[in-house]
């Protein structure tokens, strides 16, 4: 994968404010961890909010699949001031593969790690998504044929276009849904979630 520098985008999601509120939003509206709370690390993530050294343990185990990561995540949730669940998951990592947080990037991660470390940064901060775009696509490039790496991608750059073009917004959804050289990792019923809020803005493609 290219070498992503992750100090620079945590100190981006951290330190970035914004003037525009986006409470109903894709990233926020989609809480598609609810089909995954018979999971009991999904649970946790909904109860506690925050990340501790055995969810960010269980983000990085392969054993895990990519859909029940996400909805960890999603689990985790988000809030209007911010969280650093990111920031916390980077220092584990960092002392996983023994080097300071200054000197971790994307060399070192697995395509699972990636994701999941773009994922909690549009989650800690969806006022800047942007932030986590370049892990998120270092992440598609290697799973590309992951329906939920694709539709966490896609709903990330939703929320950047978010307040310019509504219709795009839903083309970036389907043109997942129509993709089917995926491999349909994600629960239906997760699907179904993320698919009933997004659909909404199907109706500005005039």
């Amino acid at each position: 994968m290219k070498k992503v520098f992750i100090p620079v985008l945590i100190v981006k999601l951290l330190f970035l404010s914004s003037v525009v509120s986006h409470a109903d939003s894709p990233i926020t509206s989609t809480k598609f961890y609810e089909t995954y709370l018979d999971v009991k690390m999904v649970q946790r993530a909904q109860l506690e909010g925050v990340m501790g050294f055995e969810i960010a343990e269980f983000l990085t185990s392969p054993e895990n699949p990519i859909d029940v990561k996400a909805a960890v995540i999603n689990a985790l949730s988000w809030r209007f001031e911010g969280k650093n669940n990111a920031e916390l998951y980077m220092y584990y990592l960092g002392l996983l593969y023994h080097v300071s947080i200054l000197e971790l990037d994307t060399n070192f991660l697995s395509a699972d790690e990636t994701f999941c470390l773009g994922y909690l940064m549009v989650m800690d901060n969806y006022f800047h998504p942007e932030n986590a775009i370049p892990l998120l696509e270092e992440a598609y490039k290697v799973m590309k044929d992951s329906f939920t790496v694709s539709i966490i991608l896609a709903l990330a750059k939703a929320q950047i276009i978010l307040t310019e073009d509504w219709c795009e917004v839903w083309k970036l959804t389907e043109r997942v849904l129509e993709n089917s050289a995926l491999k349909q990792d994600l629960r239906p019923e997760a699907k179904k979630i993320i698919v009933d809020y997004m659909i909404l803005y199907k109706d500005y493609c005039k």
